[in-house]
């Protein structure tokens, strides 16, 4: 049996959280002696683990500034600290601060991997290390650096030079019979629809690009003068900044603020047409779900998306500016065969997701390091 070690900062509400929940639960408890150790104790998705995976955590909740404070201290040290066992295998989930940490290991029978989720640029590869030379130095302590979609690995070889072999995609594992039983629950029925629905799922902060949505939402309704409602499924540092400008331009009837939803599939399935108007992403977990769930997607264009909807085939990319996606949403709001062309074709699309064994391709990443 492999003697497993995961760490990650904390098991919040984000994407990439629920999918290492989704990978940890549908591992083979056979093959894996698997522990789960993050940073900070908090996280929404901790309820929904396996109780087979064991879980440890150093601080209760997480305090401003820790990634910093961090930086007074080497990766040796921080790896002494926090991780206390020996492992076969040890894998850091997020790019940055854990990354940091597991690269201090040094039993050399122990193999290291590392996840990364996000494009990453010479000027921000080096975010929560001390500097571009160190998080290179880190990253090249790894026997494998498993990216999340093809666009992540380049920009990743781009900006580290690190081998292509030292590098391998894995995308994210999902639990497709969970997003589509929870993706038939009812509705609150206060959510009655009586018009096209807009949907959109993510942390309000300003990387989801929610603060230039609801400008365009505002545009469609009062000056193109159409009827339509907007779902946004989150909670996040610009709740009231959004509350105060759907106040300000009178939108109380258009755009609906749900905060953190348990089961965001049903309200997915539900509408019409889901938006992403992020700045960036890695592999989106919510844009996969949605076509998982046979609801069309328009997004800007994010890494990841065009493996996701297949080259724009089965969905809108439309370029990174909000002018682009004004343009967008307005096309498909005042064209319903187009939209309807669309709903086919995610469809059809949803069917690959069901075809893909991304716990294979977990399984040979580790023969292969240990091996």
């Amino acid at each position: 049996m492999i003697k497993l070690l995961i760490v990650n900062t904390d098991l919040r509400g984000g994407g990439a959280e629920k999918v290492l929940v989704n990978l940890v639960n549908n591992l083979d408890n056979s093959k894996y002696d698997i522990t789960l150790f993050t940073i900070f104790k908090e996280g929404v998705n901790r309820k929904d683990l396996s109780p087979e995976i064991k879980q440890k955590w150093y601080f209760e909740k997480p305090f401003k500034g820790y990634s910093r404070l961090a930086l007074f201290f080497s990766p040796e040290f921080l790896y002494r600290t926090f991780i206390k066992d020996d492992y076969d295998v040890v894998i850091s989930y997020l790019e940055g601060f854990p990354s940091r940490i597991v690269s201090g290991c040094t039993n050399k029978k122990t193999k290291l991997i590392s996840w990364i989720h996000l494009e990453l640029y010479k000027d921000t590869i080096s975010y929560e290390f001390r500097n571009y030379k160190e998080a290179l130095k880190v990253y090249n302590k790894f026997n494998k650096i498993v990216c999340v979609a093809e666009s992540v690995k380049n920009y990743f070889q781009k900006s580290s030079n690190i081998p292509s072999e030292s590098l391998e995609v894995i995308y994210n594992m999902l639990d497709l019979n969970d997003i589509k039983t929870k993706g038939n629950a009812n509705l609150n029925p206060a959510l009655k629809k009586n018009k096209l629905r807009l949907c959109t799922v993510g942390r309000l902060n300003p990387q989801k690009g929610y603060d230039r949505l609801l400008r365009i939402i505002s545009k469609l309704k009062n000056e193109d003068k159409l009827n339509f409602e907007l779902l946004i499924l989150g909670l996040g540092p610009l709740e009231d900044e959004f509350k105060k400008f759907i106040n300000d331009n009178k939108l109380s009837d258009t755009v609906v603020l749900l905060g953190y939803q348990s089961n965001p599939y049903s309200y997915i399935k539900s509408s019409d047409l889901f938006v992403c108007s992020s700045y960036k992403e890695g592999y989106s977990t919510v844009v996969t779900e949605s076509v998982i769930l046979g609801t069309p997607v328009i997004t800007t264009n994010c890494s990841g998306m065009s493996e996701i909807l297949d080259e724009g085939k089965c969905g809108i990319i439309v370029d990174n500016d909000e002018k682009s996606l004004y343009l967008g949403l307005k096309d498909l709001l005042t064209d319903e065969n187009k939209l309807s062309y669309y709903k086919q074709k995610t469809m059809e699309r949803s069917k690959f997701f069901e075809s893909r064994n991304d716990t294979e391709a977990f399984d040979n990443l580790i023969q292969e390091v240990i091996n």
